[in-house]
């Protein structure tokens, strides 16, 4: 294969968990140009990306105009292979129409017609996503299981980084702890009041300094939460996700539900819990032992959905309490040594 295009849309999350199929692709074709179709705020994931030639952009929401050029432009790379690990309606007609002569993807009819590659999804496997990732190139000979996540930020990014803990007294002897206290899907976010309690728990027993993470659209919910807290936790600035990868990688440990933010301290090594609701944790959580779930174990998790009304109204989230959450965070103390 010498032109490679691999497409996932959104969202960041799925982006970064998909970087070791485009690595796993890089060592089986070395001199492939290898290029990655996705969207504005997740292509910050890829931004240095060694393994990557070429990054395409589509916008969000992108018109149709837009969507012609995207196809026109893919059409001109000449592909000859595309892999589609989104699998979506404009994902497969992407592929279809990219002129590409070998078009992968899990199968899921009727956007199966748009390849002619294809690898069933293996449901009675319950299996760390990455892991089925990989197993979607078992088709060209490639047959890995290495899970490491790739994200690199630069030298600039971990001094601004440097720069903000100082500013703050912070210094490498604290134990840093950043928290992420909100998630897009209803069924996946603790609530906030619970991150405040645990805030001051981790302050107050552990002595740990906290910052609690936000993006685009999340800053007025999580300074409610800061307000509430008496340990004064400190917020991140409007950073890029490069940035946080920087201060993640400064991080001792993660503590928040179950999204992007995880995922990416994941990609920097350092140790994790997951504050688990609707989904399957074993889905998400990787297998690594310095990575943890918590959750209710109420007989309806996990349900997979994006909502919960009465007479739940979200009770796996509800039911968790600070106390199980706190507790679960100390028995990580093998993996951060700064946890007494």
């Amino acid at each position: 294969m010498e032109r490679i295009l691999v497409i996932q849309f959104r969202m960041i999350g799925d982006v970064l968990l998909n970087t070791p199929v485009v690595r796993a692709l890089r060592q089986h074709y070395p001199q492939s140009y290898l290029a990655y179709c996705t969207e504005p705020i997740p292509a910050q994931v890829l931004r240095n990306n060694p393994y990557l030639d070429d990054i395409l952009i589509q916008p969000r929401p992108a018109t149709w105009c837009q969507q012609l050029a995207m196809i026109s432009r893919v059409r001109q790379q000449r592909f000859d292979l595309v892999v589609d690990l989104m699998g979506n309606p404009r994902s497969a007609l992407l592929t279809l129409l990219s002129g590409a002569r070998h078009r992968l993807a899990f199968a899921r009819f009727p956007r199966s017609l748009c390849y002619n590659h294809l690898v069933a999804r293996t449901p009675e496997i319950v299996d760390y996503t990455v892991l089925e990732r990989l197993r979607l190139l078992a088709p060209l000979g490639i047959h890995t299981t290495d899970i490491a996540l790739d994200m690199v930020y630069t030298d600039e990014e971990r001094a601004e980084v440097a720069a903000f803990l100082q500013r703050h007294g912070i210094t490498p002897h604290d134990l840093l702890i950043c928290v992420d206290p909100t998630s897009y899907v209803p069924t996946r976010e603790w609530p906030g009041a619970y991150f405040s309690q645990l805030a001051d728990l981790l302050h107050q027993r552990l002595g740990a300094r906290v910052c609690l993470l936000w993006g685009p659209g999340e800053e007025a919910k999580v300074q409610a939460i800061a307000a509430a807290a008496t340990s004064q936790p400190l917020l991140n600035p409007p950073w890029e996700l490069t940035h946080l990868a920087a201060l993640l990688d400064r991080t001792d440990f993660f503590v928040g539900n179950d999204s992007a933010p995880k995922h990416i301290a994941v990609s920097q090594g350092t140790p994790t819990l997951s504050i688990t609701g609707a989904q399957n944790h074993v889905n998400w959580v990787s297998p690594e032992a310095q990575h943890q779930a918590v959750f209710a174990g109420l007989p309806c998790q996990p349900c997979f959905q994006r909502h919960c009304g009465p007479p739940l109204d979200i009770a796996c989230m509800r039911t968790l309490s600070v106390d199980t959450v706190f507790d679960a965070v100390q028995a990580l103390k093998p993996w951060v040594p700064k946890l007494k």
